[in-house]
């Protein structure tokens, strides 16, 4: 392993060093009362002895702070730190809108010509990876399915270059929709029951 870099010119590759700092700032930065030790390591989906190493780092380069004595010691974020102000907050408030800035895109690009837009696969599951695809069934009048195909694969090909995902769009008309559900296709049904709607028009809607 290379020599470790300066903390004042590199100060993430300190705070970032193990997954462990993430989760555990993750954890933390919503609560501007602090947390014991425990729940702190149990909000994270840590050990406590990983818990307590990344409490120790942190707390050297002055990210988290502890408040109290013994069985009453609370952490938190040092809500002061330049580096928790300037880029963890930042940094967590765009992961938590990154979902949401996905789901709009799509919505948003697409649901002028879909009737309906739904997410199903591992993304809907919430046990996606990187490299997954998101999985997307497009339903839409007959007439505007050859259309809406292109448009999606067109779309897809944008999305990916923004987000790093790629996009797995299906496009069924209303029609054929309908004929799969009543026929018992299996992936119709998982989608029915497990998918997410991204318009205000509901699957179950078109097909029921």
């Amino acid at each position: 392993m290379g020599k470790k870099k300066a903390f004042i010119a590199y100060p993430l590759d300190w705070v970032f060093s193990a997954p462990s700092h993430v989760a555990l700032l993750r954890a933390l930065k919503d609560s501007a009362e602090g947390m014991s030790g425990r729940a702190a390591a149990r909000a994270a989906g840590i050990n406590h002895q990983a818990c307590r190493q990344a409490l120790d780092r942190l707390e050297v380069i002055g990210i988290i702070i502890r408040q109290g004595s013994g069985h009453t010691q609370l952490l938190r974020l040092n809500f002061d730190h330049a580096l928790v102000k300037e880029a963890l907050l930042p940094m967590f408030q765009a992961e938590k809108h990154f979902q949401s800035l996905l789901r709009n895109s799509i919505a948003h690009s697409l649901g002028k010509d879909a009737r309906t837009a739904t997410l199903f696969g591992s993304a809907a599951r919430k046990e996606d990876q990187p490299g997954s695809d998101i999985d997307l069934l497009l339903v839409t009048d007959g007439a505007a399915k050859a259309g809406l195909e292109d448009k999606a694969l067109e779309f897809g090909r944008g999305f990916a270059r923004k987000y790093g995902i790629r996009l797995s769009p299906i496009t069924y008309s209303a029609a054929e929709a309908k004929k799969k559900y009543r026929s018992g296709d299996p992936l119709m049904k998982n989608i029915l029951a497990h998918g997410i709607d991204l318009l205000d028009k509901k699957l179950k809607d078109v097909v029921l």
